[in-house]
């Protein structure tokens, strides 16, 4: 099996947020789809190493907001290369708070979520959410082909799409 068939998937690069006992955190990801349209559901997967996804579930809501070709390449470091539990991945970010949660202001859309259930694998959780804000922002939206032709980045141990160099 070559896992770098992997890449060819449509992926987008998103942050995913939502609230520490009152602290916003998040994480970059890869994988977010919407499920259905009525009611609109979407789904994202977040490592359970990742502080976020213990927070996803306490918190009981995420927000996925959409990188946009034209964001700064340095929040999906910030976002996917440190940790939540030491480092405040809000400070310094344009962000604002759209249903209660918060989001950033940079990207072309925000979409915030109600967990509505959920599914573990054996390294994510897949979380199924109750869409309750959806708003697009002009741009054009980040492929992950985009972030890895154009850009160069890289991926981080935690992605679904992480490839050991």
């Amino acid at each position: 099996m070559n896992p770098n068939t992997f890449r060819n998937l449509s992926y987008g690069v998103y942050v995913v947020s939502t609230w520490d006992k009152g602290r916003p955190t998040g994480c970059t990801a890869n994988c977010a789809m919407q499920i259905t349209a009525e009611p609109a559901t979407i789904a994202i997967s977040i490592n359970h190493d990742n502080f976020t996804n213990g927070c996803i579930k306490d918190c009981g809501h995420f927000a996925v907001s959409i990188l946009a070709e034209d964001s700064e390449p340095s929040l999906i470091g910030s976002f996917g290369f440190r940790s939540g539990r030491d480092t405040d991945k809000f400070a310094g970010v344009e962000s604002e708070i759209v249903a209660g949660l918060p989001v950033l202001k940079a990207g072309c859309g925000t979409i915030v979520c109600k967990v509505l259930s959920s599914m573990e694998t054996a390294t994510h959780t897949v979380f199924l959410g109750e869409v309750i804000e959806a708003e697009p922002r002009p741009g054009t939206p980040m492929t992950y082909a985009y972030y890895h032709n154009v850009i160069k980045g890289k991926t981080a141990k935690n992605a679904p799409t992480y490839i050991k160099e």
